[in-house]
């Protein structure tokens, strides 16, 4: 097993959120134009720029979870759903009592827990967390671990200004 510096660890925040937005972002307006007949571009993000922070801090929490055990699919699938529900649990909580928002609401799918957790989308989170670990992490990895550690402070740097100024403005 890798350890990943800090820096990098970064790095997979930042390429995580970015992928989150694109998912989040297709998925809502292909939604919406099947509803409403329209192809419109919905930008799902609170922020203004192109990163979903809830999609990098998700896929960090199931990347610490399971690269120990990143080839033995069945762990990856069985620790990636605890690890994904127990944290959409968490956040789905903390940011209604915060915000007195709820960003997602299971509430009408079957064996679901105060709306913010259900069976079914456990399921999917654990087959999620093999396509994360075992496929898309691969290349995101091999990429990350080829920037030099200078350069790669630099680059965590300048992402994080962006990132902090993009919070205070948004």
């Amino acid at each position: 097993m890798y350890c990943y510096t800090m820096t990098q660890w970064i790095l997979f925040f930042f390429w995580y959120c970015f992928l989150g937005w694109i998912w989040e972002c297709s998925f809502v307006s292909l939604t919406r134009a099947y509803h409403d007949q329209k192809l419109e571009f919905v930008n799902r993000g609170f922020l203004q720029g192109p990163l979903i922070p809830i999609y990098g801090f998700a896929a960090i929490a199931i990347l610490l979870a399971t690269i120990p055990v990143k080839d033995h699919t069945i762990a990856v699938y069985i620790i990636g759903a605890v690890t994904a529900t127990l944290f959409e649990l968490i956040t789905g909580a903390v940011m209604e009592k915060l915000f007195q928002v709820k960003y997602w609401d299971y509430g009408n799918l079957p064996l679901n827990y105060n709306g913010y957790i259900c069976l079914f989308v456990s399921l999917f989170w654990g087959f999620f967390s093999i396509l994360l670990v075992q496929v898309i992490h691969v290349p995101a990895e091999r990429v990350i671990l080829q920037v030099p550690a200078s350069l790669c402070e630099h680059i965590v740097l300048l992402l994080l200004a962006i990132f902090v100024c993009d919070l205070v403005t948004s």
